[in-house]
């Protein structure tokens, strides 16, 4: 059985598709009493073969929890085909052979196991105080974390007990995964589709007596449904080369407000360092599923992070160019106040060549989609930071609201090979505090530089305003002294001419400066940096130095999952209102 533990994922077949997986829920041997066992299998491969030919190209996979009865025939229908078998058994691997007194029963559970490609054990949380249905719900709602559809050998009666068929049914409705329902029993029928959206006016989550029904012709729709907008989902390449970059506007305000030097790397495009962006600590080369984290999880995060900075990057100093340039716009417009007649040609022509470079930049960075590629790319890089974590315990977020990036990724990940003891929950508890502790971190930082910009803007936009409200004043005066004294005329139209572009000048920089917070919206975010620190310190107490079961230790992956994704959608909120605009 050990040797079975430590198997690891075969090599995902270069389709160039991500996979699909179905999950298996049904009715043991006494449930099925009087049934047809040889039609039910036939019914059963019946529908296995509608759904891959529903699916062409993708890679299927079953997942089961391998109790005797249905789930057993699913998994020998699914491995005639050909379909690699993913089990997620809800005892360590020894109490799970006691559930099998039978030797013929456990003979035949070991040559399953012997021929899964992953077998994913669940320990109990309280050896020999927790109910067996307690293991069974769990491991079936671990299959439904890991299913993208799932195959229900059900006769239609309701729930008789805690983890049975009927209510992981129930479940996958109300999350809306598609149910291919096999009918079992005296009248059984042909299989058919459970699923909410087979309803032209889909209000949202349904019930398991309410979801519309159809029949199999309806599965190509389904997997269209479900892999919809994957192939337009993948984000897009960054160039791997250290190339010079002109998007330096925001880093040389940063060094201008003195809230953070410029850096060499400043001046050059953003290369993806997969090394830099390890999820989860170190593998151990003995740990299969670690390394395929590190592999696959954490070299997207590093491209879905270096997308997001660079795009970011081009969009906040295209916007803190665009205000700069219009302001010098109005000082350029201003100099002729002050120069000689005969360069008044040359400021034309640079007042023009101000105004169409912010219109170039307006367009280019509009049709780049420099804005809505950065908040995309934020959104798949926290989206697997997550995902890093919640895979370890066999959840792979599919039912979240996953980028299609994302969501491929979690695919190609699959579930761990692993018994799921206090050991392994020891180290994912560990990895859970160190993504903790860095969100913290790095939420700490960002404020207080966001508090510093926005602080020290507010301070010089202030001094413009007051400086040019002190300049009127004067230039009040001094024309009231010009008044009163006509001698002094022609000693005052100098000063009147530097108290015009002084006055008109300032408060154009002020304005440009006040554009930037607003765009910026620094101060928002630095209000919302504080606030999600607080809740995951909160969370960080919560966990304290050991979580207690694989339960507990899910539910807070799942809380920090939900906090950050709140977070995100709330700022992506704040700045999609905030595209790249002319000023004005």
């Amino acid at each position: 059985m050990s040797a079975i533990m430590r198997r690891d994922h075969v090599k995902q077949k270069g389709t160039g598709v991500e996979p699909l997986t179905i999950g298996v829920t049904g009715h043991r041997p006494s449930r099925l009493a009087g049934v047809d066992l040889t039609d039910l299998a036939a019914r059963v491969r019946v529908a296995l073969s509608a759904f891959a030919a529903a699916a062409p190209g993708h890679e299927l996979r079953l997942v089961s929890n391998l109790a005797e009865g249905a789930d057993s025939i699913a998994f020998d229908q699914a491995a005639a085909l050909g379909w690699p078998v993913d089990v997620v058994l809800p005892f360590e691997p020894m109490r799970n052979a006691y559930e099998f007194p039978d030797p013929a029963a456990r003979a035949a559970l070991d040559a399953r196991l012997a021929g899964a490609r992953v077998v994913m054990a669940l320990a109990p949380s309280w050896p020999g105080r927790e109910a067996p249905e307690v293991a069974y719900e769990r491991a079936g709602r671990v299959m439904l974390a890991q299913s993208d559809v799932l195959l229900a050998i059900w006769d239609g009666a309701p729930a008789r007990g805690r983890g049975g068929a009927a209510q992981i049914i129930e479940e996958a409705v109300a999350r809306g995964i598609p149910v291919i329902h096999v009918p079992v029993g005296a009248d059984a029928s042909a299989p058919r589709l459970l699923w909410d959206r087979l309803d032209a006016l889909h209000l949202g989550q349904a019930e398991l007596e309410t979801v519309p029904m159809g029949g199999l012709n309806r599965l190509p729709d389904m997997v269209a449904h479900l892999v919809n907008g994957e192939a337009d989902g993948a984000l897009p390449p960054i160039d791997a080369r250290r190339r010079p970059t002109l998007a330096v506007a925001y880093s040389l305000l940063l060094q201008l407000t003195g809230v953070r030097r410029l850096r060499r790397a400043d001046f050059r495009r953003v290369r993806i360092d997969p090394t830099a962006a390890a999820l989860i600590a170190p593998a151990d080369p003995t740990d299969a599923f670690r390394t395929r984290i590190n592999d696959i999880v954490s070299g997207d995060f590093a491209i879905a992070d270096a997308v997001a900075t660079e795009a970011a990057r081009r969009f906040r100093s295209a916007y803190v160019s665009n205000f700069t340039l219009a302001a010098t716009a109005v000082l350029i417009a201003l100099a002729g106040l002050l120069l000689p007649i005969s360069v008044k040609p040359v400021l034309i022509c640079l007042e023009l060549a101000t105004i169409a470079t912010i219109l170039v930049v307006t367009r280019l960075g509009n049709r780049s989609r420099w804005h809505q590629r950065w908040l995309d790319a934020r959104r798949v890089a926290e989206q697997l930071r997550c995902l890093a974590i919640a895979a370890q315990l066999g959840d792979l977020h599919l039912r979240r609201d996953l980028h299609p990036a994302a969501r491929a990724v979690a695919r190609r990940l699959g579930m761990p090979a692993v018994v799921v003891d206090d050991i392994y929950l020891t180290r994912v508890h560990a990895d859970l505090l160190r993504l903790l502790d860095g969100q913290i971190a790095y939420l700490d930082g960002d404020a207080h530089r966001m508090h510093r910009l926005e602080h020290r803007l507010h301070r010089v936009g202030g001094l413009l305003f007051g400086l040019t409200a002190t300049i009127c004043l004067v230039f009040l005066v001094i024309e009231l002294a010009a008044v009163a004294v006509p001698a002094l005329h022609g000693a005052v139209e100098p000063i009147t001419i530097w108290g015009t572009v002084s006055s008109a000048a300032l408060p154009a920089i002020g304005a440009a400066i006040y554009g930037i917070r607003m765009q910026g919206d620094f101060a928002g975010t630095a209000e919302r940096d504080e606030e999600l620190a607080g809740q995951l310190r909160r969370v960080r107490a919560l966990c304290g130095a050991t979580l207690t079961s694989y339960d507990a230790l899910r539910h807070r992956t799942d809380q920090i999952a939900d906090l950050l994704t709140q977070d995100l959608s709330s700022w992506l909120q704040t700045y999609v209102s905030r595209p790249l605009v002319l000023p004005g």
